[in-house]
């Protein structure tokens, strides 16, 4: 449920801001799959990103 609500958030807030997943990814400091890999339920990030 967690994860479902997250992935969900983060694509969300990404398209209403207009940020490409790799744009977010190297934001944040990251592999440029890294929100790809959230999105996709692949991975969960770390709480403090």
């Amino acid at each position: 449920m967690y994860e479902d609500f997250v992935k969900n958030r983060i694509t969300s807030l990404r398209m209403k801001k207009g940020v490409s997943e790799y744009q977010m990814s190297y934001d944040l400091g990251h592999s440029r799959g890294y929100v790809y890999n959230i999105s996709s339920g692949k991975a969960l990030g770390t709480v403090s990103k």
